[in-house]
């Protein structure tokens, strides 16, 4: 009876056919459960789960539900800036003293919108977002944009109400509270952002930490 065996099966082997004394049932089950443990991801991240409900659009923003391909950095940004216009993101603004704080505005297979919200103190760290891109505009308060350089300190500039930035393909910064309380700025991200690149210095180098898009980033 020939046999295959599957990389990191071990033991299982998976019959092609049925042969003398072959119990095909127990091979099927045998299949099932090895390709269902090669299939999980070999470092479980733990994705937070929201703690709202997600709210139909107000009328307001009817025009996110418009969006039917992927964006780039420049759309984004103007998407950001026509939430800000709209007035509305005034209903997803959350401070928290524990932690920077955030809500979906709107989500679909090519976008997602979020509304930020920060305090004193609050910061991200430098972060990448995977392969989605970003626009971001400030609706109240200011932030401050860090950008890391390979020789010598970082460079930073003010983003207040207004003020946007675009972020393309592989953007890499760190943003925190300049002015405001809370500062509030609008985020948007296509692909949605499923993952985050968050860089930290371990000994005498720097890691890079994949982690999921809707975790609440953190400075060092």
């Amino acid at each position: 009876m020939a046999a295959v065996t599957l990389p990191g099966a071990h033991d299982h082997e998976i019959a092609r056919g049925p042969g003398p004394g072959g119990n095909l049932t127990a091979r099927k089950r045998d299949l099932e459960h090895v390709l269902s443990t090669l299939a999980r991801p070999r470092i479980a991240w733990p994705t937070p789960e929201p703690r709202w409900p997600f709210p139909d659009l107000p009328s307001g923003l009817a025009f996110l539900a418009r969006v039917d391909r992927q964006l780039h950095a420049p759309e984004l940004a103007q998407l950001s800036r026509d939430v800000v216009r709209s007035g509305v993101w005034r209903d997803y603004v959350v401070a928290c003293e524990e932690y920077r704080d955030y809500r979906l505005v709107f989500e679909n297979d090519f976008v997602d919108v979020w509304v930020l919200s920060w305090l004193p103190g609050q910061e991200t760290g430098f972060h990448d977002h995977d392969i989605s891109e970003v626009g971001i505009c400030v609706a109240d308060g200011a932030i401050r944009e860090h950008h890391m350089h390979l020789r010598g300190g970082d460079s930073s500039h003010i983003l207040g109400i207004g003020d946007v930035q675009e972020g393309p393909f592989g953007y890499i910064h760190r943003v925190e509270h300049w002015a405001g309380t809370p500062a509030v700025s609008v985020h948007a991200y296509s692909p949605p952002l499923a993952w985050v690149g968050q860089y930290r210095e371990a000994g005498d180098h720097m890691v890079r930490l994949r982690q999921p898009g809707r975790t609440r980033l953190a400075p060092p």
